[in-house]
């Protein structure tokens, strides 16, 4: 069952650049929004972008091992539950907080998908492939949702590969499964990996030109609606 979003992420950014010339307060009245969602909405953009303000129309489906890992980190980290939570991909602070009381009861489980969720089963991926998956995921702001539905791979998939590849600062090689038999040393050549980074690099640089151009496009739309309201704006004489 999809879920219809009140705001698209266009519309999200657009209200998040009027906080640089309005108060919080004028800006959340306006919108009918409150002040907990606008302040969720900067830590999506922050840490995750603007696929973070994207709204996702499926369940996503995590292991039980990611959700260990998760609470476990957490109970290290020097991070709010809410700060943490998108950090580290999630939309908001609920599902760790779930997670965390179901690990103090001994009941945390993988979640198990119904007929209505339609998630993606994993499949089996050459390197070649997480490569050019990992590449095209970062030209589209990291869109899990979107690589799933293009590859036909699982979201928990995707997002472990992306992980793997961001905590080994950026290590093509990083995408390899190691269970499996990798490519010989002698195969992967010295060219072999600065073409891998290059093609991820390209990628990333080409985000930041979308994401800029995007910006621009938003606020130039801002500043034609804030010329307008003065122009039409009554006289006091």
């Amino acid at each position: 069952m999809t879920r219809k979003a009140k705001f698209s992420a266009e519309e999200k950014l657009a209200i998040l650049n009027e906080l640089s010339h309005s108060s919080a307060k004028e800006v959340t009245r306006k919108h009918s929004i409150g002040k907990g969602t606008i302040s969720r909405w900067r830590l999506l953009y922050k840490y995750q972008g603007i696929d973070g303000l994207q709204s996702s129309h499926h369940n996503c489906s995590y292991s039980k091992d990611f959700k260990l890992d998760l609470v476990r980190r957490y109970q290290e980290s020097t991070d709010s539950l809410k700060v943490f939570a998108i950090k580290n991909g999630l939309k908001s602070e609920t599902q760790l907080s779930n997670w965390i009381i179901q690990y103090n009861e001994s009941k945390l489980t993988a979640y198990t998908p119904r007929k209505r969720d339609s998630i993606m089963p994993g499949r089996k991926t050459t390197f070649e492939e997480r490569l050019s998956i990992i590449e095209e995921l970062i030209k589209h702001d990291i869109n899990y949702n979107w690589a799933v539905d293009k590859y036909h791979v699982s979201y928990q998939q995707v997002y472990d590969w992306y992980q793997k590849y961001r905590k080994s600062g950026n290590d093509p090689q990083s995408l390899r499964d190691r269970r499996g038999k990798a490519k010989p040393k002698e195969a992967w050549t010295e060219a072999d990996q600065l073409k891998a980074e290059n093609r991820l690099l390209k990628a990333q640089l080409l985000r930041k030109e979308m994401e800029s151009a995007y910006a621009k496009k938003v606020m130039e739309i801002r500043n034609r609606e804030v010329n307008d309201f003065s122009n039409n704006k009554p006289s006091k004489n």
